[in-house]
């Protein structure tokens, strides 16, 4: 059953829409908008969890990147009268939504010529981003992250063991991070290959709803923590070629290398953060993420 008022949005857009798919369900609602052949996404944002100037941001972030060759963004379309969002329900919660320019191409895969692709446009993503600032930006604060994942933890059963094991990582972990003043910028902040695609110039890049401003490890640690998690045995040549195309941009620094497995952790954090904010998981669930994060807090540096 179709929950969207097609005939309002064709009206707040200037533009007849004449079907809606549903492609990602869940917390962030995603849908396929179609005008004829011409195709749109309409993201409907959560009712909780990000305040309408932290998507201020996302939407300015997204409308000032810069044209850089071998990437792309989708960007937000504005409404008729030039707004950005629209004020939409659904279950009887108000949310907000924003419609996006559709970016075509092929899926991004984890094999090697891949990922040395997804690593060179993740750092030319990084310098497209740069310099674009606002009162609104979110933070991405390594230890913030990590006391915002353990209140959330403590709603769900059996945490403490992986609660005490992010309190006794993180304060050494970042602290010390800290000290080496690792660069910094805009990020993406979910960088992976279901968040992007391959196209015929690049790499076009989705899903910026946990942008903010922080270490550029955040996104490569991100990228790296979902190849360690998928692909077993062939992860170390995936990583070696996702950073390897990296620095063909930019080069990584010592501190950087050092601390890279660090932000993969992080990763982890934040997924369990978001998990347990939206109460995602069921029981027998929640048991296989908290034994996952804890091998992976306890394996020893894989690069």
């Amino acid at each position: 059953m179709n929950d969207l008022d097609l005939e309002l949005l064709s009206v707040r857009y200037g533009c007849r829409f004449d079907e809606a798919e549903l492609v990602v369900g869940g917390v962030n609602r995603t849908y396929r908008l179609s005008t004829g052949t011409q195709h749109h996404y309409l993201r409907m944002y959560r009712p909780v969890g990000r305040s309408c100037a932290e998507i201020a941001f996302e939407l300015r972030l997204l409308r000032q990147c810069r044209p850089t060759l071998g990437i792309d963004v989708a960007r937000p379309i504005a409404t008729s009268n030039g707004a950005d969002l629209v004020s939409l329900s659904f279950e009887g919660w108000p949310r907000y939504g924003c419609l996006f320019t559709a970016l075509e191409g092929r899926p991004l895969t984890h094999a090697s010529d891949d990922m040395a692709l997804f690593g060179l446009s993740i750092a030319k993503l990084h310098g497209a981003l740069s310099g674009i600032a606002g009162s609104e930006t979110r933070l991405l604060d390594p230890p913030a992250l990590c006391r915002r994942a353990i209140e959330a933890l403590e709603s769900i059963a059996d945490s403490a063991p992986i609660r005490r094991a992010i309190e006794a990582w993180c304060g050494p972990a970042f602290g010390e991070a800290a000290r080496y003043h690792l660069p910094s910028g805009n990020c993406h902040g979910d960088v992976w290959a279901g968040n992007a695609v391959v196209q015929a110039s690049g790499v076009g890049f989705f899903d910026f709803d946990d942008c903010g401003h922080g270490p550029y490890l955040i996104d490569l640690g991100t990228a790296a923590w979902h190849l360690i998690a998928q692909d077993g045995p062939a992860a170390e040549a995936h990583l070696a070629a996702l950073i390897s195309g990296y620095e063909a941009v930019r080069t990584l620094e010592e501190g950087e290398r050092r601390f890279l497995f660090d932000f993969v952790r992080l990763a982890e954090v934040r997924s369990m953060r978001f998990l347990a904010e939206f109460n995602l998981l069921d029981e027998h669930q929640w048991q296989q993420t908290f034994a996952r994060a804890l091998l992976l807090f306890e394996r020893e540096r894989p690069f």
